[in-house]
């Protein structure tokens, strides 16, 4: 189970809610179900600093994420949570 913060996020015009994450333990794989603050979805896609797809990150990799469904607020905890569990 990962876990991080966001760093920062916005909304894109394209992809929609998009977040910054940087992952603190674990690591963060692409189709988990993450928690960021209110903030709740599937990590659709995840990119690292250069743009470029990636599959997973670990500890101390920034990546920005899709698959929100809203944009979270900077210092936000973010945390992945097992299928059917979306306790705050």
């Amino acid at each position: 189970m990962a876990s991080g913060a966001v760093i920062e996020s916005f909304l894109d015009k394209g992809r929609g809610p998009v977040a910054t994450v940087l992952v603190r333990e674990g690591t963060l794989h692409k189709g988990d179900i993450v928690l960021c603050g209110f903030e709740y979805g599937r990590v659709r896609a995840m990119r690292d600093e250069l743009g470029r797809e990636v599959l997973e990150a670990g500890p101390s990799i920034p990546v920005e994420i899709l698959g929100l469904s809203g944009v979270p607020a900077a210092g936000d905890e973010v945390t992945v949570v097992r299928d059917g569990e979306k306790s705050a």
